[in-house]
C-alpha cells in the first residue's frame, strides 16, 4: 500500500488516494527450479526467460472492495474510512499524478565491460516507455560513487534524458579490486528520493517510485556486497525512508528492478557474491524484478520493460473518504481484508508516519447534497434553527461544534485559499466581532444543529433568491467545512416567519378592553363634565325596628368599605403595591423595580469570558485573574507544558478587558500577533488570545 500525500476534497468531502496491489508472491527458487542443475552462462540464459515470463512471481487479484478496511487511528482508535472506488493502474494514467518516478542507476565501472552498452540500451527503452506523468533521474556509478547525475525530469523531455544516456560513451576506470557497491546504490537512492519533496515546480511528483539498477553487482572484497546485503538494500527501499530517520517526507516504498549484467571476468567467488547481491536486491513482493541480461542481450530490452509494466499494471487506485484524521503531523493507517478465501494479509506499516497531511487543512465531512436539499425544505431564517449532516468526529461533544454566517454585503476575502490558516482565522475573528456566530444547541456524529443570530444580516438576497452562507468549525480537532473562498456552505434563506400567535395575543387583549369600556359606558360611569366614574355608594342598612332609615348609630362598615359623611360607604382605597423582587442580568444578582436595566449595547462590559478547549471562565470587574499551569496561583489552570507556570494576567476595569504576559516562555497573543511582556494591552470583544498554545475566545458582556 501507499498513500498519497495530498488530500483532495470531491464535493467537499475529504478524499484520501491510496495504491494498493494484492498478489499472492510465488518463490523466485520455484520460478527457476529447471535451471537448477546448470552452472554458469547456461544458467543464466535458462533463468532470464523464466524470471520475464508473465506472472511468473506473482499471482494477482480483484481488489475485494467488499471486503477491505481502511482505517486511520486516533486516540488510540481505529476510525473506518469509506470505500469510494477503485481502478486498476493501468487504465488511470490518464488520472493527474498517476505515474512513476524512476530511479536509473547505470553502472559505469570498467569490469562490466560490452555490458555496458546493453545497460544504456535497456535504461533508453525505460526512459521511451514514460506515461505522461512519469518522471526520471538517471545516475552514472564507478568503483567508488555516482559521477554523473541528470536530476529529475519530466516525461515531457524525455528527448533531454535520452541524450543524458547516450553522453556518456565509455565506462570510468577502477581503482582497485573491492568497491562498496551497497554504500554507492544506497547513497544514491537516498540522494534521489530524498530531493523529491525540493524539485522544480515544473515538475508534479507522482504515487508511485520505482529504481532500476543496471550492474555488475561486483563489490570484490568488500563484505557488504554480498547476498546479506542485497537484503539489506531491499529492506531499506520496502521501508520507503530516505534516510530511514527522516520524518519530513511522507513514506514511499520503492520497488526496486535488479538487472544483473556479468562482469567480463573475475574471481568465481567473486561471481557469485555478485549474483547473490543482485539477486537479492530486487523486493518482488512489493513489485519489484530480477532477471539477468549477458553481453549482446539488449534485445530484450522491451521484454523486461514490458514484464515490470505489467506488473505495475496490476496494482489498484483505490480512494477513500476518510472523515477523521488525527490532529498531528502524524498519521497511522491500516489496512485489513475479512472474509476472504484466500486469506489476505494486510499492510499496517503505516504507524506514525508523516504522510504529508496538515490535519488543521483536512476538511470536515459534510454531507453538503443532504444538508442543502433539507434546508430547501427547512429554509434558515434569522433566529431559527439550521441544521448540518455529515460524518463529525466531535463524539457528540456540542462544545467543539461552531458555526459562523457571512453577512449580507460581505463576499469571502478572494485571497482566501487552499490551507492559508492565518487568513480563515482572520476572516473568523471578524464574524465573531460582528455578531455572525450561531449557537450550539446540539451535536453528535452525523448531525449538528444551531440556532442562527437573530439579525437579519445573515440573509443574501431576498425573496425566493434569499441564501446563508456559513462555514461550520471543529474547535477541538480544527478544522473547518473548507478554508476556500468557493467551499462555504450556501443554503437556503427566508425571513423570518410573521408572528401570529403574538398577533392574535394582542387581538384577544384588545377585545377584552373593547368590551370593558362599553360595560363602563352602558352603566353611566362616566360624570358629567368629564372625570373618573364616581366610586358605587352602599347605603345603611334599615334597621330591625323601624322600616325606613335608621337614626340610631351607624352600623360598622362591611369588609372593604369606609364610612361617608353622607351616609352610606365607599371603596376603602387600595393601598400601593410593595415593590416586587426583579431579577436582572447584572452579575447574576436580584435588581429590584425602579433600577435601570442593564445595557447589553453599551461600551462597558460587566464581565468577560474566555471560551476555549481548556473550559469556559469569567472575568469581573475588582479581581485579577491568572492563568497558567500552576493551579495554586492561577483561576485559569492550563495543564499544558508549554503554558508557564504563572503566564499572563487578566482584569476588567472600567469595562474594559486588558491582558498582560508575566514574561511566559511561549508568549501570550492576541489574534496572532504576541503581546510584549509586563504590559496591560486591551482585548477587544471576539478576540482570539492564546497563551502558548492553548486558545480561548472573548466574549464581553
Amino acid at each position: 500500500m501507499r498513500v498519497d500525500p495530498r488530500a483532495s476534497q470531491e464535493g467537499g468531502a475529504p478524499i484520501l488516494t491510496t495504491v494498493i496491489s494484492v498478489v499472492e508472491n510465488k518463490r523466485l527458487s520455484d520460478a527457476v527450479a529447471d535451471c537448477a542443475a546448470l552452472t554458469g552462462n547456461a544458467q543464466f540464459d535458462c533463468m532470464a526467460p523464466r524470471l520475464e515470463a508473465p506472472k511468473a512471481l506473482y499471482t494477482p487479484f480483484p481488489f475485494p472492495e467488499q471486503n477491505a478496511i481502511f482505517t486511520v487511528k486516533i486516540d488510540g482508535a481505529d476510525q473506518p474510512g469509506k470505500f469510494v472506488s477503485s481502478t486498476s493502474w493501468g487504465t488511470s494514467q490518464a488520472q493527474a499524478g498517476v505515474g512513476t518516478a524512476w530511479l536509473i542507476i547505470i553502472d559505469a565501472d570498467r569490469r562490466i565491460g560490452g555490458g555496458f552498452e546493453d545497460a544504456k540500451q535497456i535504461a533508453a527503452r525505460f526512459v521511451s516507455s514514460m506515461g505522461a506523468n512519469d518522471i526520471v533521474n538517471i545516475m552514472f556509478i564507478n568503483d567508488r560513487q555516482v559521477v554523473k547525475d541528470s536530476k529529475w525530469l519530466p516525461a515531457a523531455e524525455r528527448a533531454k534524458a535520452s541524450s543524458f544516456i547516450t553522453s556518456v560513451p565509455d565506462t570510468y576506470p577502477n581503482s582497485g579490486r573491492n568497491r562498496s557497491l551497497l554504500t554507492i546504490i544506497k547513497n544514491a537512492a537516498t540522494d534521489g528520493f530524498k530531493s523529491l519533496g525540493n524539485v522544480s515546480e515544473r515538475i508534479t511528483v507522482p504515487l508511485h517510485q520505482a529504481m532500476v539498477v543496471l550492474s555488475t553487482g561486483f563489490g570484490g572484497t568488500d563484505p557488504s556486497t554480498t547476498g546479506p546485503g542485497g537484503l539489506q538494500v531491499a529492506q531499506y527501499m520496502t521501508g520507503g525512508r530516505f534516510p530511514e530517520d527522516n520524518t519530513a517526507l511522507p513514506k514511499a516504498p520503492v520497488p526496486v528492478i535488479s538487472i544483473y549484467i556479468p562482469a567480463t571476468s573475475t574471481y568465481d567467488e567473486f561471481r557469485q557474491n555478485s549474483f547473490d547481491f543482485m539477486q537479492n536486491l530486487a523486493n518482488p513482493e512489493i513489485g519489484g524484478f530480477f532477471t539477468i541480461v549477458r553481453a549482446g542481450g539488449s534485445a530484450r530490452a522491451a521484454d523486461i520493460v514490458g514484464s515490470v509494466r505489467k506488473r505495475f499494471d496490476s496494482m489498484y487506485l483505490v480512494r477513500w473518504r476518510v472523515a477523521c484524521v488525527a490532529p498531528s503531523v502524524t498519521q497511522t493507517f491500516g489496512l485489513v481484508f475479512n472474509n476472504v478465501k484466500p486469506p489476505i494479509t494486510g499492510d499496517n506499516s503505516f504507524r506514525d508516519v508523516p504522510v504529508g497531511i496538515d490535519p488543521s487543512t483536512w476538511p470536515l465531512d459534510v454531507n453538503v447534497t443532504y444538508t442543502v436539499d433539507m434546508a430547501k425544505r427547512s429554509p434558515v431564517y434569522p433566529g431559527g434553527k439550521l441544521k448540518v449532516y455529515g460524518d463529525f468526529c466531535w463524539g457528540g461533544d456540542k462544545s467543539r461544534a461552531e458555526v459562523y454566517f457571512l453577512p449580507a454585503g460581505q463576499a469571502a476575502p478572494k485571497d482566501l485559499g487552499g490551507a492559508d490558516l492565518e487568513k480563515a482565522k482572520r476572516l473568523q475573528q471578524q464574524l465573531i466581532a460582528q455578531g455572525m456566530k450561531g449557537v450550539t444547541t446540539d451535536a453528535n456524529q452525523t448531525s449538528v444543529e444551531f440556532e442562527a443570530p437573530d439579525k437579519e444580516k445573515i440573509l443574501h438576497g431576498s425573496g425566493e433568491s434569499a441564501v446563508v452562507r456559513v462555514v461550520v468549525y471543529d474547535s477541538g480537532a480544527r478544522r473547518t467545512s473548507g478554508v476556500t473562498a468557493d467551499s462555504i456552505l450556501t443554503l437556503k434563506g427566508t425571513t423570518a416567519p410573521f408572528p401570529i400567535l403574538w398577533v392574535l395575543g394582542g387581538l384577544f387583549g384588545l377585545t377584552v378592553v373593547t368590551l370593558l369600556v362599553v360595560v363602563i359606558v352602558r352603566s353611566g360611569g362616566k360624570r358629567r363634565g368629564g372625570g373618573a366614574p364616581a366610586p358605587a355608594v352602599m347605603p345603611y342598612p334599615p334597621s330591625p325596628a323601624y322600616p325606613g332609615p335608621s337614626y340610631g348609630a351607624p352600623p360598622a362598615a362591611p369588609a372593604g368599605y369606609s364610612p361617608l359623611a353622607a351616609g352610606g360607604f365607599a371603596p376603602t382605597p387600595a393601598a400601593p403595591p410593595a415593590a416586587a423582587p426583579h431579577f436582572g442580568l447584572t452579575g447574576g444578582m436580584p435588581q429590584h423595580a425602579g433600577a435601570p436595566p442593564p445595557n447589553p449595547y453599551g461600551a462597558a462590559a460587566s464581565r468577560a469570558t474566555l471560551v476555549g478547549s481548556a473550559g469556559t471562565y469569567s472575568v469581573v470587574p475588582g479581581v485579577e485573574l491568572r492563568a497558567g499551569r500552576d493551579g495554586a496561583q492561577c483561576g485559569i489552570p492550563l495543564a499544558e507544558p508549554r503554558v508557564s507556570a504563572v503566564h499572563a494576567s487578566l482584569k476588567l476595569e472600567s469595562g474594559t478587558l486588558y491582558v498582560r504576559d508575566e514574561n511566559s516562555n511561549n508568549g501570550t497573543l492576541l489574534n496572532g500577533m504576541r503581546l510584549d511582556a509586563g504590559a496591560w494591552t486591551p482585548v477587544p470583544n471576539g478576540s482570539l488570545l492564546r497563551f502558548g498554545p492553548v486558545e480561548f475566545s472573548v466574549r464581553l458582556d
